[in-house]
């Protein structure tokens, strides 16, 4: 055999990307660590203050020909994420981008002005 491996303990085998939050004077970002999953693949909703991101990570094929894996210590399947934003945004007008494996969210901030106050009646 031309490859051998101690196979490791490991935790359950789900795959979730992981997040950074970062706070601007005027805008949330939200990186989110995409590697190898299709823009096509990931979904972005709003529902009331809480950010959705959910998607699939799809295994790819070995390469061209008859492979068989030896060895698959990279997760798959399906993942949903969610952020509670408690800052006022305007979720209408955000943006996202994904490029080498990497995704940014821009939520930018409602000014004060902007909240609508409710009447007391």
């Amino acid at each position: 055999m031309y490859f051998e491996f101690q196979e490791q303990p490991r935790q359950a085998a789900t795959w979730s990307p992981t997040v950074d939050v970062c706070e601007r004077a005027d805008e949330i970002v939200i990186f989110v660590e995409m590697p190898g999953v299709a823009r096509s693949d990931v979904q972005l909703a709003w529902n009331d203050g809480v950010l959705i991101i959910s998607g699939l990570k799809r295994q790819r094929p070995a390469g061209q020909g008859v492979a068989t894996y030896l060895c698959v210590e990279r997760y798959y399947g399906h993942f949903r994420r969610e952020i509670e934003i408690r800052v006022p945004v305007d979720h209408k007008k955000a943006k996202a981008e994904l490029k080498d494996g990497l995704m940014k969210i821009h939520l930018p901030k409602r000014s004060e002005a902007e909240i609508t106050t409710i009447p007391i009646l």
